[in-house]
């Protein structure tokens, strides 16, 4: 975890909200031949991974899965959720928890507070037990930031969700997922996203909610990866 503590309101979400707010409110406008263009939801470009990291061509998740997508305008790559029981289920959930004081935003969270299965249940184990299997090849994934987060959001889809890109997510379940970023007036609440309305919100450390990794990838060999939200 390493961006703990939410600076303010950034401008891209607001006028990402503001967008689904406006699609919601001009929706009969646009039945009626209102132009609202500007209001197109985002356009999504991914790449399917295996689980050793080579590339999957996407075309059938059924018969041959994929574990985790690249996204080829950002760079970062997502872990995919799977509807079995184990690591990666969607319906695991975990408890925020971060012991370290500098990036914790002032207060660690609860440790194994959820309930999941292949490692304890708060957002610092399962951190551990991905990297160490290795996901997709990388042994460096995070909790993401609250920002990054919100760059999967699609806008075109509506309640119950889940408002991910389908085709490159394909799950059931909507859930509710963490973020990395304390809440800056209450630090025993974090930042999450839920999937149903495809908004953010603020939720007790304490909680069990859904968690997502995401790998960012250098630009350069050799070069640490710079996470968007550092920029």
């Amino acid at each position: 975890m390493k961006k703990p503590i939410d600076n303010g309101a950034d401008v891209k979400h607001s006028a990402h909200f503001c967008r689904r707010m406006a699609l919601l409110l001009l929706c009969p406008l646009a039945i009626a031949g209102c132009d609202i263009q500007a209001l197109k939801p985002p356009v999504f470009d991914m790449t399917p991974l295996n689980r050793d990291g080579s590339v999957n061509d996407g075309k059938d998740y059924a018969g041959n899965p994929w574990s985790c997508v690249q996204d080829n305008i950002s760079g970062l790559v997502w872990e995919v959720k799977k509807t079995g029981p184990g690591l990666h289920d969607i319906k695991n959930t975990y408890s925020w928890y971060d012991p370290n004081p500098e990036s914790n935003g002032g207060f660690a969270g609860k440790a194994n507070g959820g309930t999941c299965a292949g490692s304890d249940c708060d957002t610092q184990s399962y951190v551990k037990a991905v990297n160490a299997e290795k996901l997709c090849g990388f042994d460096d994934w995070y909790l993401p930031s609250r920002f990054e987060l919100g760059t999967i959001i699609d806008s075109g889809v509506f309640f119950p969700g889940p408002t991910i890109p389908k085709a490159y997510f394909p799950e059931p379940h909507s859930g509710m997922y963490w973020s990395d970023t304390t809440f800056r007036t209450r630090r025993a609440a974090a930042w999450a996203w839920r999937l149903d309305y495809g908004s953010e919100y603020v939720d007790e450390k304490s909680l069990g909610l859904n968690v997502r990794l995401i790998h960012a990838t250098p630009q350069k060999p050799g070069v640490p990866a710079k996470r968007p939200a550092d920029k």
